[in-house]
């Protein structure tokens, strides 16, 4: 039995103490690089019985799944897989197990983390004290501030408290909430435009989907105060990289904070890497030894269950009665 940890940037999820359980279990082989193309994933993963992909970093596409005549299990982290081609899993008979959220604390974090950087000028001042120079600029602060957040699902929830914390007011808009809910979490509901118009920080929180995709762009960016701040945590395809680029070499928003792009990594030539209002983090949002031992342990309890065979957490169940555990 061979099993595949793939996308280990860091070595974190090898190195949890989880992962020791699975080691008696057979092969464990781990990827720590991005694979370049689809034909050296399937070379890497050709005899791979079992694979552990961290997140959504590599596309699973049903040319690859096709290409790998041994693989039985796909033990997902997170609680969905929008890069996995499901339909194409389930023909080739390969279960596919979630381990499920983490709760997105870590997430609702970053978001503040990337905000206070881009309005204070972390960056800026730090790399301005290592050359000698103290106190090059002048910040912004959160407190009376109002903050739009697009999406209030579990982490925008998380964040809209955070920010009542920090003394902001709260604007709220969603493809699915309701007065109700907003009402419940102490926001005001908003149209998007309104939303726009209004806040001096927009924080994106949705899941990446036909409706989301491309939802900020050069319209929705002009609608801003030329005052207002951009934080993206969520997906990458939600606002178009290059009207926002545009808007932030031109000043018309005053900056933005990002963890997530359209594609990843991230090219080091990308305009948003030599802008100087942007803050961007190399999708981290998730990466917390919390968030991992969540996802991770989840995903080596689902290998055990499958292994023992009682699959778990099974997204595609109609496989079972096609391929059973060996």
């Amino acid at each position: 039995m061979r099993i595949a940890l793939l996308d280990d940037y860091q070595g974190a999820a090898a190195s949890l103490p989880c992962m020791d359980r699975l080691r008696s279990c057979g092969e464990l082989v781990v990827f720590r690089q991005p694979m370049a193309s689809e034909e050296e994933l399937i070379d890497a993963l050709k005899d791979i019985h079992i694979l552990i992909p961290i997140r959504e970093r590599t596309r699973l596409t049903a040319r690859v799944l096709e290409a790998l005549p041994h693989l039985e299990m796909i033990a997902q982290t997170g609680s969905n897989a929008p890069h996995l081609d499901l339909d194409a899993a389930t023909r080739r008979g390969i279960v596919v197990c979630l381990s499920g959220g983490s709760g997105g604390q870590s997430t609702a974090e970053l978001t503040f983390a990337l905000m206070l950087a881009v309005m204070r000028r972390v960056p800026q001042e730090h790399e301005a004290l290592r050359q000698g120079r103290w106190q090059t600029g002048i910040g912004v602060g959160l407190y009376g501030k109002t903050l739009g957040i697009i999406g209030l699902g579990r982490i925008g929830s998380q964040v809209a408290r955070i920010a009542q914390a920090f003394g902001m007011r709260v604007l709220a808009t969603g493809f699915t909430l309701t007065p109700e809910r907003a009402l419940a979490h102490g926001v005001q509901i908003a149209a998007l435009e309104d939303l726009l118009a209004r806040s001096d920080v927009v924080s994106i929180h949705l899941r990446l989907s036909e409706r989301s995709y491309g939802l900020i762009g050069r319209r929705e960016l002009r609608l801003m105060k030329s005052t207002a701040y951009l934080i993206n945590t969520s997906r990458g395809g939600i606002i178009d990289e290059a009207a926002l680029a545009e808007a932030l070499r031109h000043r018309r928003i005053a900056g933005a904070g990002l963890d997530v792009f359209e594609h990843e990594p991230l090219a080091p030539n990308s305009p948003l890497m030599h802008l100087d209002n942007v803050v961007c983090t190399p999708h981290i949002g998730f990466v917390t030894r919390e968030t991992y031992e969540h996802m991770v342990g989840g995903a080596v309890d689902n290998i055990l269950n499958y292994l023992d065979g009682n699959p778990t957490r099974v997204c595609n169940p109609q496989v079972l009665a096609l391929r059973q555990p060996k």
